[in-house]
């Protein structure tokens, strides 16, 4: 299951009277977090056979961090590939339609001449087309030992437990050998750190002063961090009445994975990008 972090109330709402204006739109504090964090767990079910990862390792979507023992499935694939290669039913039935085809020329022939029967001639063409249809039958055949094949291979790639995202490994909640049979036991936590969330709280009379695309100057505090530029990505559409505030969410690019999820930030709103308030 995976879910997106929401905001956090963070200190430091500033008042300045009736009028704010945009320039004093700054100084607040507000939290980085990751932009979603996996409980990775898997619908199939066995015992967990190899974990590929650590805590703190970076993996890409679609890279195998988990393996469950597959060596059933392996067999069956095996099987399956085997019997998918089998072409001696196709290539009888081929041989059998191209004699009775022959066959039925030089019937054709010789009941054009008056040399023989109706009732040959008609022999021959329904040879032909029983020929015809024992060949489509193995052919059919074929095709269902393929899709067969196919779903094997299919089984098998699923005791492979890949990540859903770009993303850090938080925790390995399974070792080699647990079972994995109660589908609600997660196997690691990966947190996608690209981008990453950028959550604040604006007192109400903000409301309206900041807008999706509107860009602001972030700076993690963490030691030889430097100011980066973020984007609002979502402006709540509701004022919490108990606090008299709204939460802010901007997008912060993190490609080199230089800033760690769960630290806090001071934030000024770019100028340019905003309105005054009214």
């Amino acid at each position: 299951k995976t879910y997106v972090t929401g905001a956090l109330v963070i200190s430091a709402v500033m008042a300045t009277g009736g009028d704010v204006r945009a320039q004093d739109i700054s100084g607040y504090s507000c939290m980085i977090e990751p932009h979603s964090v996996t409980e990775l767990s898997t619908r199939e079910e066995g015992v967990l056979e190899e974990v590929l990862v650590k805590r703190g390792d970076i993996v890409r979507k679609g890279q195998v961090v988990a393996r469950l023992e597959s060596s059933l499935e392996t067999i069956a694939l095996d099987f399956a590939e085997a019997r998918a290669k089998m072409q001696g039913d196709v290539e009888s039935k081929q041989a059998a339609l191209d004699y009775m085809l022959r066959q039925r020329d030089r019937i054709t022939e010789l009941f054009e001449d008056k040399a023989i029967s109706f009732n040959d001639k008609d022999k021959a063409d329904t040879d032909v087309r029983l020929a015809e249809t024992e060949l489509q039958v193995a052919l059919d055949n074929q095709r269902l030992m393929q899709i067969e094949r196919d779903r094997s291979a299919r089984r098998l790639d699923l005791r492979s437990i890949r990540s859903p995202v770009d993303g850090v490994i938080v925790e390995i909640l399974l070792v080699p050998g647990e079972s994995v049979e109660d589908r609600a036991r997660e196997i690691m936590v990966i947190a996608e750190v690209d981008p990453l969330n950028v959550e604040i709280i604006l007192p109400a009379e903000q409301f309206g002063s900041v807008e999706v695309g509107s860009t602001a100057d972030v700076t993690p505090l963490l030691q030889g961090e430097s100011t980066r530029s973020a984007d609002v990505v979502v402006v709540d559409r509701t004022i919490d009445a108990a606090s008299d505030t709204f939460g802010v969410r901007l997008q912060l690019e993190n490609s080199d994975y230089a800033i760690p999820g769960g630290i806090r930030c001071d934030i000024d709103f770019r100028s340019m990008s905003l309105a005054s308030g009214q």
